[in-house]
């Protein structure tokens, strides 16, 4: 029975009926912000901790070498 009801869903959410809904551009546009916003965080994070990174990824590479 559990096996049927998954297959169902699985199927219900593969090949879902058309459905008439838009994204306005408000909307749209708060998405598009809010992926760019992220992307700056992350860069900034990666530049802020950028020292500790690299000197990671150094002791870790001179690690392999040395064995």
């Amino acid at each position: 029975m559990k096996f049927w009801v998954g297959f169902f869903t699985l199927i219900f959410l593969l090949f879902p009926p058309n459905v008439f809904a838009y994204i306005d551009p408000g909307t749209g546009s708060f998405i598009i912000q809010m992926i760019i916003a992220g992307a700056m965080g992350a860069l900034f994070t990666v530049k802020v901790y950028w020292k500790k990174i690299s000197s990671y990824l150094k002791s870790l590479f001179s690690k392999e070498a040395d064995r």
